[in-house]
């Protein structure tokens, strides 16, 4: 049968085990109406360079790049603007060939047409395989360019969010092996990984 005093007990030492072990000290725990404590570092004002993600959201999807020109990302303009004229290219290029291949195959398939767009030596099965693969390729552009223009949005309201992010050199972030102690066991030892984030 499990003891509950025993149980309280353990957790009662368990969480005050610091307390325990720890002193205060009367001489810095003492406060003065008259005493100014200056520490040596400065407290950080606030940000006034926060943009708002709402804002950055409605102006890149009104206007592909405009977003990332009100974080003042301009470097990542050329390449919303690449990215989406590459879409827009591809999609208007094998828009035109599955036109061409859409209506060479129908000119096959329909006794009345008596024009030709091409050849007899090429097989009909060869046009609607070029023209389903135009297709395929038009429908793949246009989702290319929906991703890109989607991605355009989601990265200005990200860069809007992280504007006031301390990006600065006071920030490090140290990962080095480290010999440890076993809990319970001083004689025996096991290697892990530490993390120190210092902020300077």
């Amino acid at each position: 049968m499990i003891n509950l005093k025993f149980i309280t007990l353990f957790f009662f030492g368990l969480f005050f085990t610091n307390i325990g072990f720890s002193q205060s000290d009367s001489v810095f725990n003492k406060t003065y109406k008259d005493t100014v404590i200056l520490t040596g570092t400065e407290i950080p004002a606030y940000s006034a360079t926060k943009k708002k993600a709402g804002k950055a959201a409605v102006l890149s999807a009104l206007l592909p790049g405009s977003g990332q020109a009100y974080n003042e990302k301009y470097w990542k303009i050329p390449l919303v603007y690449s990215a989406l004229g590459t879409a827009a290219f591809l999609y208007n290029y094998n828009n035109k060939r599955y036109k061409i291949y859409l209506l060479g195959y129908q000119q096959r398939i329909d006794p009345d047409l008596d024009e030709t767009i091409f050849s007899e030596d090429i097989d009909t099965d060869v046009i609607l395989q070029y023209k389903n693969n135009s297709r395929r390729n038009r429908d793949l552009s246009a989702v290319i360019f929906i991703f890109v223009y989607t991605l355009n949005i989601i990265d200005a309201v990200v860069d809007a969010e992280l504007s006031d992010f301390d990006v600065s050199e006071d920030l490090s972030l140290k990962v080095k092996p480290e010999i440890m102690p076993l809990y319970g066991k001083p004689d025996k030892n096991s290697v892990g990984l530490t993390l120190c984030l210092n902020f300077k």
